[in-house]
C-alpha cells in the first residue's frame, strides 16, 4: 500500500506525517535538541532494591532513577547492567526499563538475550514456517521477530542482517565496559527515521523542508536502503503538501475532544493520567429497534476510534463506553470489528472485552505521551484540571472569610478573570483589586 512521509520542521519541533490513502494516518513529534529516550540503550547502575514492587531502581543518567521490573533475576546495589528504556518518565513516574534489549533492522527485530522466534502476523502461515525454519538454524541462544519485509527476501540478505545486528550488540557490550558512569550507549533514531524503517517497503515518497534533516535522512538511507534515495526530496516550501493532505486540519483535530460520525453520532475522547475514556453517542435512529441502532452506530464508531487512537498515539488503558447492547452476539461483533479496524497496528493492542457495566476494556502499548500531550502545556489558569472553580463558589468562600475574620478588611485581590463578577457581587464599600499573581481558583484578603 503506497504511503508518503512528510517531515515538517520549525526552530523547536519536527513533525512527521505518515500519509496513507491520501489521508494523515500517523503524526509523530520530535523536539529539537531533546534526547530520545524510548528504545535507547543505556549503561545503568543499580541504586536500590524495591522488593515490595518486585523490581529495582536504576541510575541511567537521567534526573530520576528508572524502574526495572524483575522476573527472577538477582542484582546487587552498585552493580552495572545494560538496559533499554521502554517507557518515558512522566510527571512523578520515572522511566521503565527492560533487560530484554531489542535491535531493529529491515527484516528482523533481534533480541540478543531472547530465546523465541516469532513472525509478523501479516505473513501467511506457509511463509511463516519457511522463514522460521531458515532463521532457527542460524541462531545461537538468541531471539528474533521476522518482520513482514522478510517475506520474499533472499535468505542470504536475512542472514547478513542477523550477523550485522549481532556485531552491533557486541559493540554495545564493549562500549558499556568502557563507560565509567550511567549514560546512553546507543540512542534510538528520531521519529521520522523510525517511520521510514517501519514502512520502507510501502513508501513511495519522502519530503522534507529542512536541508539538515534531509541530509540526515539521506545518510541513513545510503546504508539502510540506497534504492530509496531517489524518493527522498528536499522541498523548502511544503505549502502544496500541507493543503493537499490537510496537515494543519489533522493537527487541530488531535486536540478536539469531540469527533463526529457520518450518521450524526459522535465520540468524546478524554485523556486522563490513569487511562483514556472514549464515549460513543448516537445520532438519528434509522434501525427498527434499539439493538439494531446501537450496533450500527457502534460499528461506525469502531472505525473512528481505531483511527483516532493511532493518529493521536494514545497508549495505556483505554475504556470505551459504547451505546448499550443487550445481546452478546452484538458485543462480539463490535470486538471483532475493533480488532480488525486496527489492522497492522493490532499487534500492540489487547482487547479484554466488555465489563458488567458494558464498558469495553483494552490496552495499547504505551511508550510515552500521546501527540496531544506532547504538543500541549499545562494551563497556568486551571493547573491542568480543564475546569476552574465557579464564580458562585469563589464568592461563597470570600463572603464566609469576610464574616469570620473579625478584622477590618482593606481589600480583596482576585485574578483578572474574576474581577468584574467579584466587584459587582461584593459590597461597594469593599475595595476589589485584580492581579495575575493570584490563582484563578483563589483570592487574597488584606487587612487594615
Amino acid at each position: 500500500m503506497a504511503k508518503k512521509l512528510i517531515v515538517l520542521s520549525s526552530k523547536e519541533l519536527v513533525l512527521s506525517f505518515l500519509i496513507n490513502q491520501d489521508a494523515v494516518y500517523k503524526v509523530r513529534v520530535d523536539k529539537r535538541g531533546a534526547s530520545r529516550l524510548v528504545d535507547t540503550i543505556f549503561k545503568g547502575k543499580v541504586k536500590r532494591l524495591a522488593k515490595g514492587m518486585e523490581g529495582i531502581f536504576v541510575d541511567i543518567g537521567l534526573e530520576r532513577d528508572a524502574f526495572l521490573p524483575l522476573k527472577g533475576e538477582n542484582y546487587k546495589v552498585g552493580e552495572g547492567l545494560i538496559v533499554q528504556l521502554v517507557r518515558e518518565p512522566e510527571k512523578e513516574k520515572g522511566a521503565k526499563l527492560t533487560t530484554n534489549v531489542k535491535l531493529v533492522g529491515k527484516y528482523l527485530v533481534y533480541f540478543p538475550r531472547g530465546r523465541e522466534v516469532k513472525c509478523s502476523s501479516k505473513v501467511t502461515a506457509e511463509e511463516r514456517e519457511k522463514l522460521c525454519s531458515l532463521i532457527e538454524n542460524e541462531l545461537k541462544e538468541e531471539g528474533v521477530i521476522l518482520r513482514s519485509s522478510a517475506c520474499g527476501t533472499e535468505p542470504e540478505l536475512i542472514k547478513q542482517e542477523l550477523q550485522k545486528l549481532r556485531e552491533l550488540w557486541q559493540w554495545v557490550q564493549k562500549r558499556a565496559k568502557v563507560l565509567k558512569k550511567p549514560q546512553p550507549i546507543l540512542e534510538e533514531y528520531p521519529s521520522y527515521i523510525r517511520l521510514i524503517r517501519d514502512n520502507w517497503r510501502d513508501l513511495e515518497e519522502i519530503v522534507c523542508d529542512d536541508a539538515i534533516l534531509w541530509n540526515y535522512i539521506t545518510s541513513f538511507l545510503e546504508e539502510f536502503e540506497p534504492s530509496m534515495l531517489r524518493k527522498n526530496l528536499y522541498i523548502k516550501d511544503l505549502a502544496h503538501y500541507i493543503h493537499r493532505y490537510r496537515l494543519y486540519e489533522s493537527l487541530r483535530s488531535i486536540f478536539s475532544k469531540v469527533v463526529w460520525l457520518r450518521s450524526g453520532g459522535y465520540i468524546v475522547i478524554e485523556e486522563a493520567e490513569a487511562c483514556t475514556v472514549i464515549d460513543v453517542n448516537s445520532g438519528d435512529p434509522t434501525g427498527s429497534c434499539h439493538e439494531e441502532n446501537a450496533l450500527k452506530t457502534n460499528l461506525e464508531a469502531v472505525e473512528e476510534i481505531a483511527k483516532q487512537i493511532i493518529l493521536r498515539d494514545i497508549g495505556g488503558i483505554i475504556l470505551v463506553d459504547f451505546i448499550d447492547m443487550k445481546k452478546q452476539e452484538s458485543k462480539n461483533c463490535v470486538i471483532n470489528a475493533l480488532q480488525s479496524a486496527f489492522g497492522e497496528e493490532a499487534c500492540g493492542i489487547t482487547i479484554y472485552g466488555f465489563t458488567r457495566l458494558g464498558i469495553l476494556e483494552m490496552v495499547r502499548k504505551k511508550t510515552g505521551k500521546s501527540i496531544s500531550r506532547s504538543l500541549s502545556e499545562e494551563c497556568p489558569i486551571c493547573s491542568g484540571r480543564g475546569y476552574m472553580k465557579s464564580n458562585a463558589m469563589l464568592l461563597l468562600e470570600i463572603e464566609k472569610e469576610l464574616i469570620n475574620s473579625g478584622h477590618r478588611v482593606a481589600e480583596v485581590c482576585v485574578h483578572p478573570l474574576r474581577y468584574e463578577r467579584m466587584r459587582e457581587a461584593l459590597p461597594t464599600s469593599l475595595q476589589v483589586r485584580e492581579s495575575y499573581e493570584v490563582s484563578v481558583n483563589d483570592y487574597s484578603i488584606s487587612y487594615a
